[in-house]
């Protein structure tokens, strides 16, 4: 069998895959959105520490425009800036 995790022992490795297997699909579920709640924060982290003088505002904004694209971030900055003027 092809090894997933290289930083991970073949005993822990098929231990972890079973109980994955054996998982509900509402467990599973809830293992995956936490998986990328935590990676969506990890990410938001790192731009953080690159941009430190950005307000939260801005940092969520640059994360939309690496996830999503320029052009979506543009159009909530607008938004935002329509929102703001009013």
């Amino acid at each position: 069998m092809t090894r997933l995790w290289s930083d991970t022992d073949a005993d822990t490795e098929t231990v972890m895959l079973r109980m994955l297997r054996e998982a509900s699909g509402a467990k599973r579920f809830a293992m995956a959105n936490a998986l990328t709640s935590s990676v969506i924060e990890l990410s938001r982290r790192a731009l953080r520490r690159e941009h430190p003088e950005a307000s939260e505002t801005e940092i969520l904004l640059k994360w939309v425009g690496l996830h999503y694209g320029s052009e979506l971030e543009r159009e909530l900055r607008g938004d935002l800036d329509r929102r703001r003027s009013r």
